[in-house]
């Protein structure tokens, strides 16, 4: 067995997602929508729905289509914006990275978050 400083290593990993394409995109993006004040108070009032309808789905409730499409209309209006739509995509792409890093990672060490042993999580 090697003998591998794996905090060395997940340094290493950080600075490769901080470097990487996608994180360059969505930094970039995000720094154009953090300039525009109508485009910030947008992406803000959109986050604030997204947070309001998993409370209600945390707290058990179920979401009505109501509430789908109007977050869907939401999402429509900003997507209008070019910088929004792109700082959303690039969101998006940098949360799959990372999603997929961590499996990666939980695969390599057999960790399986619903091992019933464990418990339910």
């Amino acid at each position: 067995m090697t003998n591998v400083n794996v905090y060395d290593q997940a340094h290493q990993l950080a600075r490769a997602l901080a470097e990487s394409e996608e994180n360059q995109r969505y930094l970039a993006a995000r720094d154009r929508v953090m300039a525009d004040e109508k485009a910030l108070e947008m992406v803000n009032d959109y986050r604030q729905k997204q947070l309001e309808l998993h409370a209600r789905q945390l707290g058990g409730e179920d979401l009505t289509d109501e509430d789908r499409e109007s977050l869907g209309k939401l999402r429509e209006v900003l997507e209008l914006r070019p910088e929004v739509r792109e700082y959303l995509d690039a969101e998006v792409r940098l949360v799959r990275m990372i999603t997929d890093v961590q499996g990666i990672l939980s695969e390599a060490i057999s960790l399986d978050l619903t091992d019933e042993e464990a418990g339910e999580v």
